[in-house]
């Protein structure tokens, strides 16, 4: 058991350090590349999420209304269609948001909430808004990519400030202060839009796979239940259970994880203990293991919609 331990430490300090890799360069000119203003704005706006707001579950609302102030705004160019997103802060963390189609979606709206890997690129160059927000506008979902408190990676400390290839288990977030400011986040989100209660659709893509596995669904996943798209990425529980009886179907709910990664990836195994360990806590789960693919070598950010999209309907 000790040296299994170890092994699985070892492996972990280079599993969720490798950034997400560029995808190729999008053929839709005007894309907004450039790396918003990382300066924090001050206001937080959750911190008048303190209301449960994502505890009455079911197929109910948030009803939640005003929205959230802009610090500032961006474009995406997809398709020949240019999509504003609103850069807001809560608890730390800077969202990337946009609305769906103005006047034609019917309340309530869906929620999704991509989390990018190491290094962030996927945030601060707008390839995940790109890739996706045009999916969510065209299907009553509020899209939302949101940075990690530290602006480089969800699964390590948010002391953590610089962007670095040599984080190690000793830099992980053991202490949940990431999974907490995405309860903020969400909390903050629900009471800001009429957003349906569940399922919310969760994506990440490496370190973020790795932190919605290792450390915010078995802290909140009675809480925050719903669709959670992994790509490339995937760790057991950090603290090696669930702090809830996912054994039982009222407190499960809709959640169900669809794994996706390559099956040359260089943290395999670490992704593998991640599915045997869910499918030991009898949480719905499918895999796609895409043939002679390495780490993240597949569209693992326009993969997370196609799961959000293949799902929206799904009884």
């Amino acid at each position: 058991m000790y040296r299994l331990l170890v092994s699985a430490l070892l492996a972990l300090s280079l599993a969720a350090c490798s950034d997400d890799p560029p995808p190729p360069e999008p053929t839709d000119a005007g894309v907004d590349a450039g790396v918003p203003d990382d300066t924090d704005a001050g206001a937080d706006a959750g911190t008048d999420a303190g209301t449960d707001a994502g505890t009455d579950g079911g197929s109910g609302s948030s009803r939640g209304s005003g929205k959230l102030p802009c610090d500032s705004t961006g474009t995406v160019t997809a398709n020949n269609q240019t999509y504003t997103f609103c850069t807001a802060q809560v608890a730390g963390v800077e969202l990337k948001i946009v609305e769906p189609r103005v006047g034609i979606v019917p309340q309530p709206m869906h929620l999704a909430i991509y989390l990018h890997g190491d290094g962030a690129r996927a945030h601060t160059g707008n390839t995940a808004p790109r890739l996706q927000a045009p999916w969510a506008y065209e299907h009553d979902t509020l899209y939302v990519s949101a940075l990690a408190p530290n602006r480089c990676a969800w699964w390590t400390k948010p002391s953590l400030t610089t962007c670095t290839d040599t984080a190690t288990a000793a830099d992980r977030d053991l202490d949940g202060a990431n999974a907490q400011a995405l309860v903020q986040v969400i909390d903050t989100l629900r009471k800001r839009w009429d957003l349906r209660n569940e399922p919310i659709f969760f994506g990440g893509s490496s370190g973020g796979s790795v932190f919605l596995t290792a450390s915010f669904l078995p802290r909140y996943g009675d809480r925050y239940r719903g669709v959670y798209a992994l790509g490339c990425g995937g760790e057991a529980p950090w603290s090696g259970e669930l702090s809830w009886d996912s054994t039982r179907p009222e407190l499960r709910g809709p959640t169900k994880l669809f794994y996706t990664y390559g099956d040359q990836d260089t943290y395999l195994t670490d992704i593998q203990a991640s599915v045997s360990a869910y499918q030991g806590y009898s949480i719905p789960l499918e895999q796609n293991v895409v043939a002679g693919a390495a780490h993240c070598a597949f569209d693992h950010i326009g993969g997370v919609k196609d799961i959000w999209a293949g799902q929206l309907d799904a009884p």
